[in-house]
C-alpha cells in the first residue's frame, strides 16, 4: 500500500462538497467516508457509494476512483488530492473527463471538490 493510502485509512467526515455551487450544509451534515485498504464506502449523502481508490502519489498526487457500488457504479473518475495532517482535499472530474489540472470548483468546470476531516485513525 502507498504511504498516501496508509494516511487515508479510517473514518472521515465530509465537511464540504462543492460542485460549482456549495451544496446545502444539511446534505453533508452526517456524510462520512470510510477507507479500508484501497476500498472506500461513502454514506449519508442520499445513497451509498463505494469502490476502489487507485492513487499515483509519486506521479502527480492523483489517481482514479473506481465506483462499483451505488449510483456511480461503473464510473471511473480521475482525481487529484492533498493530505495535510487530518484534512483530505480531493477534486474529482466528471466521468469520462480528464484529470483536474487544479482544485477548480467553478460552475461548469465539471469538477467536484470535497474537503474531509479524519475522525478515527486505524
Amino acid at each position: 500500500m502507498s504511504e498516501d493510502l496508509d494516511l487515508l485509512q479510517g473514518l472521515w467526515a465530509i465537511k464540504s462538497l462543492v460542485d460549482g455551487h456549495r451544496l446545502p450544509a444539511g446534505l453533508v451534515a452526517n456524510a462520512r467516508m470510510e477507507v479500508k485498504g484501497n476500498r472506500f464506502t461513502s454514506l449519508g449523502m442520499g445513497a451509498e457509494y463505494g469502490g476502489a481508490l487507485e492513487l499515483e502519489p509519486l506521479r502527480f498526487r492523483g489517481g482514479s476512483i473506481v465506483f462499483d457500488v451505488g449510483p456511480g457504479k461503473g464510473n471511473v473518475d480521475w482525481c487529484i488530492y492533498e493530505i495535510a495532517q487530518d484534512v483530505w482535499k480531493i477534486c474529482i472530474a466528471a466521468p469520462g473527463s480528464v484529470p483536474p489540472p487544479t482544485f477548480a470548483r467553478t460552475p461548469g468546470s465539471g469538477f467536484a471538490m470535497e474537503v474531509l476531516q479524519q475522525l478515527t485513525m486505524t
